[in-house]
């Protein structure tokens, strides 16, 4: 979204890495030269190859993926970047895996993110069914001046989803056939074919409003990071209202380069923020062998 890197751009992550970020500038500027992100990632030659052969064995029942894959992680350096300042925040990860849960197969999404020692955390976890065209559960826990525990329940068949804040019944709203989460969509937007400039666009909901989530395809580029340099497809979402994992300011652009192979896993995820840049530059990606 996508991503890839990106998407694998931000909900509670953002406001709470916003909210670091005032603290962080305030205190500690560095040089951009000194937060600059060092990424691992070896980019496979053919991007037109299936990502895993693995998935090649999924039962026909289960989603079989493109282009991420059940097992992979990819870890994220965030910085703040202000003029020629730049202040590395923290760090955030995003992980897919294929799970069974008495019996009940699916997929399961997971964002960690952490800043100012564990101060300030945010993690969410998308529960999405075996075919990858529906959020079942959703639950974000967010922690920095106060804390926030969301969870949110898909009722595919009534259309609905039902939120629950702190405990407390939290309102529901009528949702669309797939509807996914403002976790799993940056995993959707990764399987769709972005070898062409163009738009796609699928339904999400974050419990206050259900809309459709689009993407544009900028076009391909080539991205630093560190002293590597990547072959990337740009793409800039518009998450409408959502109030999930990417949160920018209003009228700022949300950009996440894909890497141009067989992954598109997120490669660096932007967007203008109060305080400055927001970048999440990848350092790490692992996938099963």
């Amino acid at each position: 979204m996508v991503t890839g890197r990106s998407y694998c751009h931000m909900s509670r992550l953002a406001k709470s890495v916003i909210s670091l970020a005032a603290l962080a500038l305030i205190g500690w500027a560095v040089l951009w030269k000194a937060a600059e992100t060092s990424s691992t990632y070896q980019q496979p030659g053919d991007r037109n190859a299936l990502a895993d052969d693995d998935n090649r064995t999924v039962k026909p029942t289960v989603y079989v993926p493109t282009h991420f894959c059940d097992g992979e992680v990819s870890e994220y350096k965030i910085t703040i970047k202000k003029g020629i300042f730049a202040a590395p925040v923290g760090r955030c990860s995003f992980s897919a895996k294929r799970v069974d849960t008495n019996g009940t197969v699916g997929w399961r999404f997971r964002l960690e993110g952490g800043a100012l020692a564990g101060i300030i955390r945010y993690d969410a976890t998308s529960m999405v069914n075996a075919a990858f065209n529906h959020t079942r559960k959703y639950h974000t826990v967010q922690k920095d001046l106060a804390s926030r525990n969301v969870e949110l329940e898909f009722d595919e068949a009534n259309r609905v989803c039902r939120r629950t804040l702190n405990g407390q019944p939290g309102g529901e709203v009528a949702t669309r056939e797939h509807t996914l989460d403002p976790l799993s969509i940056i995993f959707k937007f990764r399987e769709m074919n972005l070898d062409e400039p163009g738009e796609f666009s699928s339904a999400v909901s974050d419990g206050k409003a259900t809309f459709d989530a689009k993407v544009t395809v900028v076009g391909r580029e080539e991205i630093k990071i560190g002293d590597q340099t990547y072959k990337a497809i740009l793409v800039e979402p518009d998450l409408g209202p959502m109030r999930g994992i990417f949160r920018k300011e209003e009228g700022a652009k949300l950009q996440i380069w894909l890497s141009d192979d067989a992954h598109q896993t997120a490669l660096r995820i932007k967007t203008e923020i109060k305080h400055g840049t927001f970048t999440a530059d990848l350092e790490n990606y692992t996938r099963p062998n």
